[in-house]
């Protein structure tokens, strides 16, 4: 399913103004986005004050060219449409209300993400800005397109 707005009495009903209010927080929200992404490798790598860097790399299925302006999107998911399809997501997804990525970019002063889908001849690379904006996007030929990974990257947290 594609990444979409949440209704805004879906939102309200879910309390999706929760953020992120530390990184570990930040973590384990990357962490379930990338076992919802089907990745069956992740990996985790932080910088020793927790704060300078955060980098989670997988191999879920990456995020869909199409999907990519939304990704950072305050209430936007890929999981469900409204609130009526919430009782059918129970047991096959750790997140839906699409504030992870967004609550990540607010937060940071980089946040980076590199992914690339099946079938993609070239990785992406787009850097958001703290309003959930792509600042910059590049195609990238490099160890992403060897495999099948994704990465996020936050950089400068509280800063």
């Amino acid at each position: 399913m594609p990444i979409a707005a949440l209704p805004q009495t879906t939102v309200r009903v879910l309390g999706s103004s929760q953020v992120h209010t530390d990184s570990a927080s930040l973590v384990k929200e990357l962490i379930d986005n990338a076992i919802d992404g089907r990745a069956t490798t992740i990996s985790v790598e932080i910088s020793s004050n927790t704060l300078d860097d955060i980098r989670v790399k997988d191999n879920g299925h990456g995020i869909a060219p199409n999907d990519r302006s939304l990704a950072c999107t305050m209430h936007c998911t890929s999981k469900i449409r409204d609130l009526d399809e919430l009782r059918d997501i129970g047991g096959r997804s750790l997140g839906f209300r699409g504030v992870a990525l967004a609550s990540a970019a607010e937060m940071s002063r980089c946040l980076t993400i590199a992914t690339r889908i099946e079938g993609e001849e070239t990785a992406a690379e787009l850097k958001f800005d703290r309003q959930g904006q792509i600042a910059r996007y590049l195609k990238i030929r490099s160890w992403l397109c060897r495999a099948h990974i994704s990465l996020v990257k936050s950089a400068h947290l509280f800063r």
